[in-house]
């Protein structure tokens, strides 16, 4: 999807690409000394952060237009459904568009050293009418699937103040359809109030839907809440989550245990809007290899939902992506899970749209 300059010519190999860097520890005495003179001695060398190496996939088609602005990604059983931002782009009449890929299409892309690109199927949704009902639409920005229905969120700004909804709909397999209902709507409380900035990420917990927003950091929100909806998009209330420095914009399914990842990005020319706090992972986990002070931010993070119904961070370290080699900064929007291979990524239009998978070294 959206295969700019540094993208044209690369293909799936077979190996992960470099990246999965090894931290060099010197041994002096009892004590052992981090090789890099930045970080912390009181970091243990097995908690400390991994870096791991991107690599991107190939493939064609409308996502490719960096207009398509992806915001999500989600499993519907083994097919990949990617969101839009803006799906009436794509969408013909009364339509909007989705995409579908098959994971069996997407494990054959990664076992071959030359294949061919993916080709996403366009899905129809039937929700035209979204659009004109919601004031100051400015797209979609989440998604969840409980069984045959769908979830998403829309960020919408109503004159100055920014605004959130909940929407839901009926996903058709046999007929590859997707039909909202447009007599249900929900507002979401928003809790900040900073342009561009929403509900951004969504996870199914059994029969509720929790969304949160993409900015939790510490100099912006007192106590972080996610929003938790029950399966007809009624509001249920609110749980607490962590504070997390710069964007949380998108987030894997749970597993048996609770636990998910979320993406977290941060574009320095976002620091004065986001008004960053000094970065807890730092501290506790050390700082990554390929760590530039005041740079690009591209990482995973683990969270759990507890059994009281908290969101917390969980012990597991960062996973750090190996960064663009021009230091441009990639806004990765949305992420699923891959079997316990690893991860896939999409960007939005920055710097373009990306197709990415990245392992997860601590895979048990």
């Amino acid at each position: 999807m959206g295969w700019t300059g540094v993208w044209f010519g690369m293909s799936c190999i077979k190996r992960v690409l470099p990246g999965l860097c090894v931290l060099v520890i010197l041994m002096g005495g009892s004590r052992a000394v981090l090789a890099d003179e930045g970080v912390s001695e009181q970091v243990h060398p097995n908690r400390r952060a991994r870096t791991v190496g991107v690599r991107l996939l190939p493939f064609s088609g409308p996502l490719t237009e960096p207009k398509a602005e992806v915001s999500g990604m989600t499993w519907k059983g083994d097919t990949l459904v990617v969101l839009p931002q803006n799906p009436e782009i794509f969408g013909h009449e009364d339509m909007l568009g989705f995409f579908a890929l098959s994971k069996e299409k997407i494990i054959t892309c990664l076992a071959e050293d030359n294949p061919k690109p993916l080709q996403p199927v366009l899905v129809q949704c039937q929700a035209a009418g979204m659009l004109n009902i919601i004031r100051g639409f400015d797209g979609l920005e989440a998604m969840g699937i409980m069984q045959n229905r769908i979830y998403m969120t829309v960020e919408a700004k109503d004159d100055t103040i920014m605004a959130g909804y909940l929407v839901c709909g009926h996903y058709d397999m046999v007929e590859n359809l997707v039909i909202m209902d447009e007599t249900r709507l929900t507002s979401i409380p928003m809790g900040v109030n900073i342009p561009n900035v929403a509900e951004e990420s969504m996870i199914i917990a059994g029969e509720r839907v929790i969304t949160f927003s993409e900015a939790n950091g510490r100099n912006i929100v007192e106590n972080p809440q996610a929003k938790v909806f029950d399966k007809t998009i009624t509001f249920l209330g609110s749980i607490p989550f962590p504070h997390i420095e710069y964007r949380v914009t998108d987030a894997t399914d749970l597993d048996d245990r609770g636990h998910f990842w979320v993406m977290n990005y941060f574009y320095p020319g976002e620091k004065e809007k986001l008004n960053p706090a000094p970065d807890p992972e730092l501290e506790k986990f050390g700082k990554p290899d390929n760590y530039r002070e005041g740079g690009c931010v591209e990482r995973l993070l683990e969270l759990r939902l507890t059994g009281d119904d908290r969101i917390v961070r969980t012990e597991t370290p960062p996973i750090y992506l190996q960064l663009s080699p021009d230091g441009g900064c990639r806004n990765w929007e949305a992420v699923v899970r891959l079997d316990d291979r690893g991860f896939l990524l999409m960007t939005d239009k920055y710097p373009g749209t990306l197709f990415a998978f990245v392992v997860n070294p601590y895979a048990r």
